[in-house]
């Protein structure tokens, strides 16, 4: 029987493919990947040793040798130096790095005395059926992830001392990957618009009388670029009733191979007319108005799309005027505007003084009043003293307390009106962390006045806030930074990434969504 030595019976960590493909042929019975020298000092390797890696499917490769390690060419020589040649029985086995191609490279186990060679193996294996090496997609994929692309790959390879990939291999992973995303994309959706069509059937049950059921919604818009000259936009549709984003449209005012070609053959040439014909299908501009006006024109695609594509109609749409998070939004910025308005007639209502209105008070105040309006939906007046309230709470002394506005109980959360309702004495006034001036409320008044009107707080009784939409857009500028030019694909790409992501817990951009809700 063969024998192998103590090291490679037990060893140490995970096993690599050659030494698990020498037990696996030892387990059979069939020729052994090691055989006892005649001084039997050590273990010698048959040509079965290497493992072809070529023709590797992704069944034959478990979740552990599907790992990728960093290693110094060098590194072999140590490896091998105890292991002889089986020919001339000479401790020089080395291992010979071949082509490239890409991030995988062509490694063949050579004797250097007697030039035997063991096989040949790649350092990654292909995908099927595309047979791209999956080392490439996965670097493609990770470098997207974190929001660059070639330029950055290069830097890389070049502090590694590595290889790099040219820019059409690059080029032809993105395509792999747009492919795969496109897949995704159908089936979530699908998942997504199912689970919107069952919850709100079960809310609503005589909805299901038609195929087409009416829902709410929430939509808002962003753009890859800050300011009005960004070349891509996109437009997101989520429903109110389970934060399920329902349909999103990616509009571009720009392809670069049609810029390409224009520079090259002239946009006015026979040529480029003839290219342009055959290219409209996979040409990457799908909009000629102005950046301003994209989010308008993807609300009209998806809203003619909604019956077609979702069985849906968006009757009822959540703006940013009904927002809870906008409109509290507007009283930080009105009270900020009133500091500067008093600043220029020489009158300080900010500043280190108690009781001023720095810039950490207007965000408590801010805080209080979105509180106010969600603790009291859809009771308007209710909203309305709870927001009055805040305010006098906080301008509020021991020598003239303003609680009459602030719950009573002893779960109230003004801990004067708490300490009356235990029968006890109320703590000072000095122990309030918010605290106002009388010279600043009567300044700020008629800020709340107008921001605490039936008009406004008709507008949130719903109580929604659009914080998911955020959530929504901030994984589109996750991936695709918006100090960074990209591509339509990588703008499709920013919101689904692959499985094969260092990111799985972002395989989709429905995750950041649907994550509060299932």
């Amino acid at each position: 029987m063969h024998s192998i030595s103590s090291k490679y019976r037990k060893p140490k960590g995970r096993l690599n493919k050659r030494r698990a493909a020498c037990i696996r042929n030892l387990e059979k019975g069939k020729s052994s990947a090691y055989n006892v020298s005649a001084d039997n000092k050590c273990d010698e390797i048959s040509t079965e040793a290497v493992p072809s890696t070529s023709d590797m499917s992704a069944s034959d490769v478990n979740s552990e040798s599907n790992e990728y390690h960093f290693i110094n060419n060098s590194m072999w020589t140590s490896l091998l130096q105890n292991v002889p040649c089986s020919d001339c029985n000479q401790f020089s086995l080395n291992i010979l790095t071949h082509n490239s191609y890409g991030f995988s490279t062509k490694m063949e186990l050579v004797c250097e005395k007697c030039k035997k060679s063991y096989g040949h193996a790649l350092t990654s294996q292909r995908e099927k059926p595309c047979r791209k090496f999956d080392i490439n997609t996965k670097l493609t994929s990770a470098f997207l992830a974190i929001g660059r692309g070639h330029a950055a790959l290069e830097t890389f390879s070049a502090i590694l001392g590595t290889p790099c990939r040219d820019r059409k291999t690059f080029s032809k992973c993105l395509e792999n990957l747009c492919n795969k995303n496109e897949t995704a994309k159908v089936e979530m959706l699908r998942i997504s618009r199912e689970h919107v069509r069952q919850t709100n059937l079960y809310s609503h049950p005589d909805l299901g009388r038609n195929n087409i059921i009416d829902i709410t919604v929430s939509y808002d818009g962003t753009w890859h670029k800050r300011g009005h000259t960004s070349l891509y936009g996109i437009g997101i549709v989520i429903d109110i009733m389970t934060s399920l984003v329902v349909d999103f449209k990616v509009l571009s005012k720009y392809c670069h191979e049609c810029s390409m070609a224009a520079k090259d053959m002239g946009e006015a040439s026979p040529e480029f007319q003839i290219w342009k014909s055959g290219h409209s299908e996979k040409c990457q501009k799908n909009f000629d108005g102005s950046s301003g006006s994209m989010e308008m024109h993807a609300a009209y695609i998806l809203w003619n799309r909604s019956i077609s594509d979702c069985a849906m109609r968006y009757t009822t749409v959540l703006c940013d005027e009904e927002c809870v998070n906008h409109v509290a939004k507007r009283l930080g910025t009105a009270l900020q505007n009133k500091v500067k308005e008093w600043w220029s007639k020489n009158v300080t209502l900010g500043g280190r003084k108690q009781g001023s209105l720095t810039d950490a008070t207007i965000t408590k105040l801010q805080n209080f009043y979105r509180k106010a309006i969600v603790d009291n939906v859809p009771e308007v007046e209710k909203m309305k003293a709870s927001i009055f309230a805040t305010l006098f709470h906080c301008m509020s002394t021991d020598a003239k307390p303003m609680h009459s506005k602030c719950p009573d109980g002893k779960l109230s959360w003004c801990f004067y009106n708490r300490a009356k309702a235990d029968n006890k004495v109320p703590g000072s006034h000095k122990s309030m962390k918010t605290k106002l001036s009388e010279e600043v409320v009567a300044k700020i008044m008629p800020v709340y006045q107008r921001l605490a009107s039936n008009e406004i707080l008709l507008r949130c009784v719903s109580g929604k806030p659009k914080m998911l939409m955020k959530v929504c857009i901030a994984v589109f500028g996750g991936n695709a930074p918006k100090d960074v030019f990209v591509s339509k694909k990588r703008i499709n790409l920013a919101g689904f990434t692959p499985r094969e992501s260092p990111h799985p817990w972002r395989e989709l951009l429905w995750l950041a969504i649907i994550a509060p809700s299932w």
